[in-house]
């Protein structure tokens, strides 16, 4: 969007800016930080089920060595052993699967929330467009993203190096070693290396989550004509703002004419407010305001007031007060006092023919 100047995104983004990225799918997220708590947690759980699906698992392999080493197996021993073979698998890996799917869940709705949207599935012809693809290849974003996975490369190796190096002289051996010794110091190698590498990522991932909650900050940022434009948006070009108030304005200065004409006294300010006020004996009750306005409608409510013969009675204080009333509201007891001395001043003056 250009700004007309020098468009620099100085402002942070609005609420209403951070709702539209939202409604599109855009927000702050870390998938580091899902990737690293899930491979927290699927180690955690396969290590709690490792023992019990080792046995499981060799109980299998156990029954297919025998069926194969039979003189003349049956076949249908042979299809019922090929049959559970899915059914060992599942039971193997659905307990790491399922904690996989429940942390990925969970780490996305801890960073984002509730967010379902159907926005980043429509087609966009920018997105298939060879030369921004090409050109999306190498900016900051990208060139960023290959740098943390270069780091996160590197970091993982030289654990695994070093864990191995700790333990070289020890796998030297293994060839002279039982087969469960060499199971043990294999499995130690691995959790040792494991743990390293949990904890990397887990490092990796919350400076990854504040990195990505700046960057999203800062992409959404906004000039100061954004700002403006949004407004207008928003509230209303400023023109048509003040085009609808003077309409509004000679509705209601329309409509307090005839109100005007039948009031018993407008009291001034002198020229910068005109509240038209009357009596209706009949009904009772204290007296009303039937008109009031401020510099240019004053100035029409005392036009309309001489056109119709009303009193005009100049009062600063009273006006002042008047004029903080609503159109149509009753004089509160604390000014009819005031407001009766202009009417017996006004009936006064009727009376003797002066009005």
């Amino acid at each position: 969007m250009s700004d007309g100047g020098s468009g620099e995104k100085t402002e942070e983004a609005s609420p209403q800016r951070m709702k539209q990225a939202r409604d599109k799918g855009q927000v702050a997220k870390s998938q580091d930080a899902i990737a690293g708590f899930m491979f927290l947690s699927t180690f955690v759980v396969l290590s709690a089920t490792l023992r019990d699906n080792l046995i499981d698992l060799g109980d299998y392999i156990r029954g297919g060595i025998i069926i194969a080493t039979q003189h003349d197996p049956s076949i249908a021993v042979a299809v019922n052993f090929a049959h559970d073979a899915p059914r060992v698998v599942l039971m193997q890996s659905a307990t790491v699967l399922a904690t996989a799917f429940l942390v990925a869940m969970v780490s996305n709705y801890a960073q984002v929330g509730f967010l379902f949207t159907t926005q980043p599935l429509v087609p966009e012809l920018s997105k298939i467009n060879p030369i921004s693809g090409f050109k999306q290849l190498f900016s900051k974003k990208k060139i960023i993203e290959l740098i943390k996975q270069l780091i996160k490369f590197t970091i993982i190796a030289y654990i695994c190096y070093s864990c191995i190096r700790d333990r070289a002289s020890a796998l030297v051996m293994l060839a002279r070693m039982p087969l469960h010794h060499t199971i043990t110091v294999g499995g130690d190698i691995m959790y040792r290396m494991t743990i390293r590498v949990a904890a990397v990522f887990c490092l990796i991932a919350a400076a990854d989550f504040f990195y990505q909650r700046w960057q999203f900050k800062k992409d959404n940022m906004m000039s100061k004509y954004d700002v403006k434009q949004e407004y207008k948006q928003s509230e209303g070009d400023p023109e048509m703002k003040h085009q609808r108030k003077a309409m509004a304005e000679e509705l209601v200065m329309h409509g307090s004419q005839e109100n005007v004409r039948h009031a018993d006294a407008v009291i001034t300010n002198p020229a910068h407010i005109a509240v038209a006020v009357k009596y209706d004996s009949e009904k009772g009750g204290a007296p009303t305001i039937v008109a009031k306005g401020m510099r240019k409608n004053a100035e029409k409510i005392k036009e309309i007031a001489r056109q119709y013969n009303v009193p005009i009675l100049r009062n600063v204080p009273l006006a002042s007060a008047l004029n903080k009333l609503d159109l149509g509201e009753e004089v509160p007891e604390e000014l009819y006092e005031a407001v009766a001395e202009v009417l017996n001043f006004v009936y006064e003056l009727k009376s003797k023919g002066k009005v």
